[in-house]
């Protein structure tokens, strides 16, 4: 008996140099670990929307650059009007054809692409005053409510 004492005294108390944690260090380690996943979390769920606002916000340049192009190609003061984004704004044909499906020396195209993701209004100088992200008319990512137009 004595040498079992003897030998769970050795064996089962803690030792200098002892290897291993402690469920104390193990639980500070969790915790730190998990205040972090929170914090990068956080940080992410804000770039997902900064990126919607920076698509929005550089396909408005784009129509913008195509309108001045195709006023300035076309020698005009002012455009046909698009009062809402129920006009077919997105097909970047409708009221004025800023795309084309065959270009020629004619009818040139003014953006790459023939479609947008975003509806767009514009005035009688070619000046955009609505982004929405339907044709219903719902306001564009990081515009204002009431205000649907998105300054550059």
């Amino acid at each position: 008996m004595q040498g079992l004492n003897r030998w769970m005294n050795k064996n089962l108390r803690g030792r200098k140099g002892q290897q291993g944690f402690t469920l104390i260090e193990l639980l500070v380690v969790v915790t730190i670990l998990g205040i972090l996943a929170g914090i990068v979390t956080l940080s992410l769920v804000g770039l997902t929307t900064n990126a919607n606002v920076q698509s929005c916000n550089s396909e408005y340049k784009t129509v913008q650059a195509a309108l001045d192009a195709y006023m300035a190609n076309n020698n005009l003061d002012t455009i046909a009007t698009a009062g809402s984004a129920t006009t077919g704004t997105n097909s970047m044909v409708t009221p004025i054809p800023l795309f084309t499906l065959t270009p020629s020396v004619n009818t040139p195209n003014y953006t790459r692409n023939g479609t947008t993701v975003f509806y767009y209004a514009w005035d009688q100088h070619g000046k955009i005053t609505g982004i929405f992200s339907s044709a219903a008319g719902a306001a564009a990512p990081g515009s204002a409510p009431n205000n649907c137009h998105i300054t550059a």
